[in-house]
């Protein structure tokens, strides 16, 4: 099976029984963004955030969450979440991020970016610390 094959299972598979079960409160943004690699994104409830990508997967929460001020439509976030590379083992992040809510008429999109200070066991079992950067765009439905 190919990896984009892998990959639209992998999100379907969790994005899917989220939006069957999902009532009025639950609010699940999705899009594309590169983190572990080019992949798909979903943002769930604005607290979790699910990255399925063609280097690995990651899954964060969203601990802390604040704006600016009215004039600016950034919001920011500290997460705390994991990772596991396809082929190169896993670990523990710490993701610093930034919203960008666009305005007018494109309310249900809304960008990302985040750096991801990480801690990790590689494919050779040793300690590895490492940052990733990540950059994507999501609509909400």
């Amino acid at each position: 099976m190919k990896k984009s094959h892998i990959l639209i299972t992998s999100f379907c598979a969790i994005i899917l029984p989220l939006t069957v079960s999902a009532s009025d409160d639950v609010k699940i943004d999705a899009g594309i963004a590169y983190d572990m690699g080019f992949g798909l994104t979903a943002l769930v409830n604005d607290q979790v955030n699910l990255m399925i990508g063609k280097k690995g997967i990651a899954a964060d929460y969203h601990l802390q969450k604040g704006t600016f001020n009215a004039d600016v439509p950034f919001t920011w976030y500290i997460a705390g979440g994991g990772y596991h590379k396809w082929d190169d083992g896993f670990g523990a992040r710490l993701p610093l991020g930034l919203n960008i809510n666009f305005q007018n008429n494109q309310q249900n999109w809304n960008a990302y970016t985040q750096i991801a200070p990480s801690m990790g066991v590689d494919g050779d079992s040793e300690a590895k610390f490492d940052a990733q950067f990540s950059l994507g765009v999501r609509y909400s439905f």
